[in-house]
């Protein structure tokens, strides 16, 4: 049987790879990569369940900003950046990842292990304090993967960003970026999912609008579509528009999201009929999110959406609602931090009837939203969460949790983080009770530019996939290191 530890001869190459290369300045500021579910950009299951921490700034960090590192940093592209005039920055990534998995699509002996690599080059150029451009290449490949080998592993070479800003979301009040980029409003409908080899990019044209505690994003955008060599490009007439915006402290340390979204597609799958089998999809999808934190200690978040519109001739009747709270200790030794979730997605109880009411999860981040093995989806889903997170060192931290899955319609499928379906029971006999998952897993950041981390899963098949599949336990491990180099900052620093 293959399984990850039989690459592990090859992590210690891996380690040395990441020690002498160097690490992307990636799209993140205070408009299109803040909206994840703490307060500060963190997970509620936070601080170590996003494995690029630095990606949603100080809130996802194991002690914070100030809290010192045990190594020295390493950082040649901000060392290079600052003997490069003002108005020329590059930035680079190197990520490796060893991963597997037993049993996929839960069929005893259906195993894999393989590595992926992820190296991306970034050049900025701002000739004036209000305007840059960005581009940004992007070679992900895997190693030793059993074929067939495409997407989302493999994406050779590809363009990743290509955008130009006019204004500056952290100081002006108007901020255009329009062309490649990435977008992260809301991390459970429309994100970058960067836990992916190619991650997500979207051409689009975005404004943000900020004023005092009030913000607004106002988009539209077409998400690409990954090629496994060369440049990829969007579909046409697959578009997604938008309202998002952010109105800070109406309770003390609290963040108001309402957004409105709007999604078209030329061709989706509808309810069979004697003549057609797809139509065009004219989706809407108002909802809010309201997350904060009480006395620094205590975190909350919640989340709703509604779903209408048509696919061709059939209603759209879906909703979908998030809730989730933690704890931290602080004054406890290794400041353990308890959370809970709750997630509901629904289905659709008759599959006949012209109304779809299965929830469109559109283009989530995918890593974590439902336990780190990453085969449940936010659709016709009812999912129960808790786990605990340690710090034993100031910059490692330790996580557990468990995950009980049941349908919310015992007559729609089971579908996977990407939308696909994994099972399904059109009568309805196969139960409800989906799962159960149990995650482990470790993240330590070695200095500013570089953190790695270990993984462990393994879903115990419930009623359901035990009548719809072979019944074999999922397991998944992994282990990641990241080095990034940002460059040096706007201030030259």
């Amino acid at each position: 049987m293959r399984t990850l530890w039989g690459l592990r001869a090859s992590i210690p190459a891996l380690l040395l790879l990441a020690a002498i290369a160097p690490p992307v300045l990636a799209q993140d500021d205070v408009t299109t990569h803040n909206a994840t579910s703490g307060l500060d950009g963190t997970w509620i299951t936070g601080p170590a369940s996003n494995p690029l921490s630095w990606l949603n700034g100080p809130g996802a960090r194991t002690s914070g900003p100030n809290t010192s590192y045990d190594f020295p940093d390493f950082a040649p592209i901000t060392d290079l950046d600052r003997k490069l005039p003002r108005w020329l920055r590059f930035g680079l990534e190197e990520r490796f990842r060893v991963e597997g998995y037993n049993n996929s699509g839960y069929k005893p002996g259906s195993d894999d292990a393989y590595s992926l690599n992820r190296f991306r080059f970034q050049v900025t150029i701002r000739p004036a304090s209000w305007f840059k451009i960005v581009g940004q290449v992007q070679d992900g490949r895997p190693f030793l993967q059993k074929p067939p080998i495409g997407p989302p592993n493999e994406n050779r070479w590809d363009l990743k960003l290509a955008y130009a800003e006019f204004g500056d979301p952290e100081r002006n009040w108007i901020d255009v970026r329009v062309g490649r980029q990435i977008i992260n409003y809301n991390n459970t409908l429309l994100a970058d999912s960067q836990w992916r080899d190619q991650a997500r990019s979207y051409d689009a044209a975005v404004v943000n609008l900020h004023k005092d505690r009030y913000r607004l994003g106002i988009f539209a955008a077409s998400v690409i579509v990954p090629l496994s060599q060369g440049i990829s490009h969007h579909q046409e007439g697959n578009n997604v528009y938008g309202l998002y915006g952010g109105i800070d402290n109406i309770l003390p340390k609290s963040v108001l999201e309402p957004f409105l979204l709007w999604r078209v597609q030329p061709s989706v799958a509808i309810e069979t009929t004697a003549k057609i089998r797809t139509g065009k999809q004219d989706e809407w999808a108002p909802g809010f999110r309201w997350k904060g934190r009480v006395h620094n200690d205590f975190d909350y978040s919640y989340e709703a959406v509604l779903e209408r519109g048509s696919d061709g001739p059939n209603d759209i009747r879906a909703w979908a609602a998030t809730g989730g709270v933690g704890y931290r200790f602080s004054q406890l030794p290794w400041r353990p931090r308890i959370f809970a979730q709750y997630d509901y997605a629904s289905g659709d109880k008759n599959p006949t009837d012209g109304t779809h009411e299965t929830f469109d999860t559109m283009y989530p981040t995918a890593h974590d939203r439902f336990g780190i093995a990453d085969q449940v989806g936010w659709q016709n889903i009812v999912a129960y969460r808790a786990g605990v997170t340690i710090e034993p060192h100031r910059r490692w931290t330790v996580t557990a949790q468990y995950l009980d899955f049941w349908l919310a319609s015992a007559t729609d499928a089971l579908y996977n983080s990407s939308g696909g379906v994994v099972a399904r029971d059109a009568t309805g006999n196969s139960g409800t009770h989906v799962a159960q998952e149990v995650d482990t897993y470790t993240w330590y950041e070695i200095n500013r530019h570089v953190n790695f981390g270990f993984g462990f899963a393994r879903i115990h098949p419930g009623e359901f996939l035990a009548h719809t599949t072979k019944n074999g336990a999922y397991e998944y491990p992994y282990f990641v290191i990241n080095f990034k180099d940002y460059g040096r900052d706007e201030k030259g620093n």
